[in-house]
């Protein structure tokens, strides 16, 4: 069995990450603020690991990477896609490729 490429090993760990930042947002346990930027941050460092982040940072009147306005209709909005994508993140099939 040959050792892990560091390009998979990586590819694991932002997907782990980005798992637990949704799940973080889904369930209410982070600020939507500080959540909405974390993922960001994995979607500009690792795209290619983490596609199925993009409906969050296409949403229309938002630019992910300008300012926020923090408002009752974006935290519903990135609670419910976050809970929505969530469920991709846990197809151990992605991790193995």
């Amino acid at each position: 069995m040959s050792p892990i490429s560091k390009t998979k090993a990586r590819r694991i760990q932002d997907r782990k990450q980005t798992a637990a930042s949704l799940k973080s947002l889904s369930e209410e346990n982070a600020d939507v603020y500080e959540g909405y930027r974390a993922l960001y941050c994995l979607w500009c460092s690792n795209n290619a690991a983490v596609q199925e982040l993009r409906p969050l940072f296409e949403i229309p009147g938002i630019e992910p990477d300008g300012q926020l306005s923090i408002a009752d209709n974006f935290r519903a909005e990135i609670r419910s896609l976050s809970a929505r994508i969530l469920p991709l993140f846990s197809d151990s099939k992605r991790e193995a490729s």
